[in-house]
């Protein structure tokens, strides 16, 4: 009898939080999001290029064929 109070609390007053629901959420999902591109940034950043480097290669494959089937020259304005 004396342990029933410990299955049974009640739940707490209304008002009682002091955020809206959902906050602590979004947080912890923006520190997740935001604290990596912090930590890694450089690194990130010589991924990035590398990955521009290997879409301009398969670029440059690719653009004899394009024009032979397409029939059009590519004008790049770089």
């Amino acid at each position: 009898m004396k342990s029933d109070w410990r299955n049974n609390q009640l739940p707490p007053p209304e008002g009682s939080e002091d955020r809206p629901d959902g906050f602590l959420s979004i947080a912890i999902l923006a520190f997740a999001i935001v604290a990596p591109l912090v930590y890694f940034g450089p690194q990130l950043g010589t991924v990035e290029a590398r990955i521009v480097d290997l879409y301009q290669t398969a670029d440059r494959w690719v653009a004899p064929i394009r024009e032979f089937v397409l029939g059009q020259e590519r004008h790049d304005d770089q």
